[in-house]
């Protein structure tokens, strides 16, 4: 039986939509399922952000060592901790990098869009290496804002802490733009999603030492469920999470040992309600692609 027949029967039962690309670099043998619909990225959207970021900073134009002081108003809510310390604190933009990638954090990740030059910056980045299903539009600020309700508007204490609320008790605006598979979104594809990565993992993205740097920070990711959730400990994982309401979302290379190679992996579900543990059914198709490429001849 074939991967893609595999887990094509693994998700048929599950209440949920998947876009699900699958690609080993060496085989070239992949899995397309929805692979070019369009799906919100949630924190998915923090690649190709750090892409956009290390290809700067490899043409000279922004110097990783900068150190950058946060205030009140950078504060995001969600997933992170810079918002959790005192203001004033001054990271260095590398320190921004790496907190929004393996951490997840949404200040950081603000931060550094307003580095890169903001969401269209790193959409027009995105299309000009022909991944033309990819589209950034949205800050994380204004993603949380728009997701429960609120018109997006400058920060303030109040709103920060009704955006949490909101969070917390699951107060989602269905009909937002946040939800929908609107190009005005935080959307991309599964395949282009996987094919920014296999830039990466093949070195090919500005240069080998370029595409090393960003592996680098990818696997210093802390959330391991998904992708990595049923995997052997000692598996080696670059990868990039993302939720928001019913979507749970994983991106990333995966390496094989006994040189075997790697495969990318993009799977984007959304469940048909709050009630959707998407946590489990990313980690088994992850473990269907490792079983399958670790057992070929």
């Amino acid at each position: 039986m074939s991967l893609q027949q595999k887990i094509e029967s693994y998700i048929e039962n599950i209440d949920a939509t998947f876009g699900i690309y699958i690609k080993h670099l060496g085989t070239n043998e992949e899995v397309n399922i929805q692979e070019n619909q369009l799906f919100q990225m949630a924190s998915v959207c923090k690649v190709p952000i750090l892409a956009t970021l290390y290809e700067k900073v490899y043409k000279g134009e922004i110097d990783l060592q900068e150190r950058i002081k946060l205030v009140e108003e950078d504060y995001v809510p969600g997933s992170g901790v810079f918002q959790a310390m005192d203001y004033g604190v001054q990271p260095t933009i590398k320190d921004l990098a790496t907190m929004m990638i393996i951490v997840s954090d949404n200040l950081a990740t603000d931060k550094v869009l307003s580095i890169v030059g903001g969401a269209d910056r790193v959409q027009d980045r995105m299309h000009q290496l022909g991944l033309s299903n990819i589209y950034t539009k949205h800050t994380i600020w204004e993603l949380l804002s728009l997701s429960v309700g609120i018109p997006s508007q400058p920060y303030s204490f109040e709103l920060f802490d009704e955006i949490i609320r909101r969070l917390i008790e699951g107060e989602y605006d269905w009909e937002s733009i946040v939800f929908q598979d609107s190009t005005e979104n935080n959307v991309s594809s599964a395949k282009d999603m996987s094919l920014l990565l296999e830039k990466i993992a093949l070195g090919e993205f500005v240069s080998a030492e370029c595409s090393s740097d960003i592996r680098e920070i990818l696997f210093k990711q802390h959330f391991q469920q998904r992708i990595g959730g049923l995997l052997p400990r000692n598996k080696k994982v670059a990868n990039k999470t993302g939720s928001l309401g019913t979507m749970f979302n994983d991106a990333g290379i995966v390496y094989l040992p006994e040189d075997k190679g790697e495969f990318v992996i993009t799977v984007y579900s959304v469940g048909s309600s709050l009630e959707y543990k998407g946590d489990e059914p990313i980690a088994r198709i992850a473990e269907l692609a490792y079983q399958h490429f670790m057992n070929r001849p």
